[in-house]
């Protein structure tokens, strides 16, 4: 199909138009964002850790892997989701993110049905891999510990137990991940929440929001649907709460 000379722009005509749009674009770029021109505060994280699960209730022998939709939540887990949803029923959550473990998604899932907020799974916070095997008959928490001073005291970043993982390579994935969040979030308000798990949260949350001692946690073990607030500043995260806690020295 030809186009007639009356449907055709001119040179002159085409680069006035670029010009134009070209200068449109720069004008809407050059806005604010729509959190900084209304005043708004900055952008919230707020780490929280899944309802009470089989594996939290002493005794309960580990029987299979951990992951996917093994160890669900407790009746007294769901009775916990559900409170926890009912109590941030007015917080201005933007986003949920949660770790794949079903203890997590059960929880992300409560509070999402409160908001009508789709969950966005997050493999990259799922439970720190101790490397203690099923019907192994180990003791976790004494693991826990272990591991706890090396890589704490001694800083010793590569310290694994058997195939379980080191803090580096929990690092590796967990710290991208909420890094990625931070950037995709940055010019938001509101709140964006991310379910997870205790260990992991205790030990990498401190490296995120370096205003948390390292082993703050081990002293302050954060409890079943407990909240670890952080809010971004100067494109860092810095703690604000942490289970109702909002000093966090000796």
């Amino acid at each position: 199909m030809s186009t007639t000379p009356e449907a055709r722009p001119t040179r002159r005509a085409f680069v006035g138009l670029l010009g134009a749009s070209v200068g449109a674009l720069a004008l809407v770029t050059s806005l604010p964002a729509p959190a900084a021109l209304a005043g708004q505060p900055p952008l919230q994280i707020w780490f929280i850790r899944h309802g009470e699960s089989e594996l939290n209730v002493p005794g309960t022998p580990r029987t299979v892997p951990d992951g996917g939709v093994s160890y669900p939540l407790t009746r007294r887990g769901v009775e916990q989701a559900r409170a926890l949803a009912e109590s941030l029923s007015d917080a201005p959550i933007a986003k949920i993110y949660t770790s794949t473990h079903l203890r997590a998604i059960q929880t992300a899932d409560a509070l999402a049905l409160e908001h009508l907020l789709p969950l966005a799974l997050a493999p990259e916070a799922v439970e720190i891999d101790f490397g203690v095997g099923v019907n192994s008959g180990q003791d976790v928490r004494a693991v826990y510990s272990e591991l706890s001073r090396k890589w704490l005291i001694e800083k010793d970043l590569d310290a694994r137990h058997g195939d379980g993982e080191s803090f580096a390579d929990v690092q590796r994935r967990f710290l991208p991940f909420v890094r990625e969040v931070m950037n995709r979030h940055a010019l938001d308000s509101g709140i964006v929440v991310i379910v997870a798990h205790s260990a992991t949260l205790g030990f990498l949350v401190p490296v995120l929001a370096n205003n948390v001692p390292a082993d703050f946690a081990l002293r302050h073990p954060l409890p079943n649907t407990g909240i670890i607030k952080t809010e971004l500043r100067d494109s860092r995260l810095f703690c604000t709460e942490w289970a109702g806690l909002t000093t966090f020295g000796e």
